[in-house]
């Protein structure tokens, strides 16, 4: 009898693991399977053009950007349900064609003003407004009302708004500007070139994204801040007691200058810890505008990378997007992501990360608003990153007063250099 029992149990749990484990298999499959399809096809939306080398490029206008407003497996293909989001307080609708193709329009039906996201895709691949059945084509051309007779042309004379869109890099990228200023070729393309290269040296991580209540610009500091790791996430990715001095060197020109002449880099190494470091051991941090990041963590042994890239995407007053993607070049056994429970399991640390985050940043921003705490103090040289990141959002602040400025939880305080320029507030005691 007890022989059966254990023997039951076993072939339940194995039934149970299988079926599991199976699930996961298929999961990371498709997922696989789509970045490989946006390889091979890329996007149509958009096309280079010679943008950044002519007088109406500049870096510190936020609106001549491309933002990542979503991962590429977050829109399937196949899916018959758009996918609502916000961009800089403006409502925006993503939807997949019939050929795969990634639409974006104004979240808003021409006719009464109703969300076109909480709408649904139609078997010839138009974008169907859930209010009164309004089709919408891949252009925003209106080519069905249902209401109207057949014989009308009504529907020729409506059109919904249509905004810049490109994919690649498992993302998918919004243009903030005008239309005639998109230029594919501004995306940051150095971000991703070493590791999703065609030899597969890197291997890519669960990918991951979060809705923050905080304004985008005091994560932006967090994720260019090192040395808060060891003390805010101590016990989940950090440790108190491994907490040392910590020196950053800036490297000129950036890594990232192709990418954006406004792009700051740093080396950072740690010094006075035990035991001692080995000197493979060491970071670089990048900034690159408007608000995206890139950490590089060189391991100790020779050759072993871990990359980081962040992108903090501003939805709306005090309410932001994150993104991020892990790559390493070291322990790369993909058949771990078949394991089932990975992507939980993984999801469920970033989320306690950032939830210790989030609860220190939403201190720092009452601090600011309710006490007048001053928003930039006394920065050392750990802090060097976030001085470079204050000074180009003070920079742009003076010559643009755009929507994506005024989202940010800090009011920017200057004061004239010797030269005469204006230069942020700070009190520096880097040495």
């Amino acid at each position: 009898m007890f022989v059966a029992f254990v023997s039951l149990s076993t072939s339940v749990l194995i039934g149970v693991f299988s079926y599991f484990f199976l699930q996961q298999y298929n999961r990371v499959r498709k997922r696989d399977a789509l970045r490989r399809r946006i390889q091979l096809y890329p996007s149509k939306n958009s096309s280079p053009s010679s943008l950044s080398t002519t007088s109406s490029y500049d870096p510190l206008d936020h609106s001549l950007y491309w933002y990542p407003v979503a991962f590429s497996h977050e829109l399937p293909f196949g899916s018959r349900r758009p996918l609502g989001f916000h961009l800089l307080n403006e409502p925006l609708c993503l939807y997949r064609t019939n050929d795969g193709e990634v639409v974006c329009v104004l979240d808003i039906c021409p006719h009464r003003s109703a969300p076109l996201s909480l709408g649904q895709m139609t078997k010839e691949g138009n974008l169907e407004c859930i209010y009164h059945g309004w089709q919408f084509g891949a252009n925003g051309q209106c080519v069905r009302i249902p209401s109207v007779s057949k014989k009308s042309n009504t529907a020729s004379l409506i059109c919904a708004r249509t905004v810049p869109v490109h994919e690649q890099y498992g993302f998918i990228w919004i243009w903030a500007g005008k239309r005639e200023l998109a230029d594919s070729s501004l995306i940051p393309h150095d971000l991703f070139a070493d590791v999703q290269n065609a030899n597969g040296e890197f291997l890519l991580s669960p990918e991951d994204s979060c809705y923050l209540d905080i304004p985008y610009d005091l994560m932006v500091d967090n994720l260019l801040d090192l040395a808060h790791i060891d003390f805010t996430h101590d016990g989940t990715i950090g440790k108190r007691s491994q907490a040392s001095c910590i020196r950053s060197e800036r490297i000129v020109p950036s890594s990232f200058f192709s990418v954006n002449s406004e792009s700051a880099s740093f080396k950072l190494t740690r010094h006075e810890q035990t035991p001692p470091l080995p000197s493979t051991e060491f970071s670089y941090i990048h900034f690159i505008p408007p608000s995206f990041s890139r950490l590089e963590h060189h391991g100790r042994k020779k050759g072993q990378l871990f990359v980081q890239i962040f992108f903090m995407i501003p939805n709306g007053e005090k309410k932001m997007r994150l993104l991020l993607q892990f790559y390493r070049n070291f322990a790369r056994y993909k058949w771990i992501e078949y394991l089932p429970g990975y992507d939980y399991l993984i999801g469920k640390l970033n989320k306690i990360t950032i939830d210790q985050d989030v609860l220190l940043l939403n201190g720092i921003h009452r601090n600011i608003n309710e006490m007048g705490a001053k928003p930039l103090g006394k920065i050392l040289s750990a802090d060097a990153p976030i001085k470079a990141f204050r000074r180009y959002q003070s920079r742009a602040l003076m010559k643009f007063e755009t929507i994506y400025i005024k989202q940010g939880a800090w009011k920017t305080t200057t004061k004239s250099s010797e030269d005469g320029t204006q230069e942020i507030d700070i009190e520096d005691l880097a040495k």
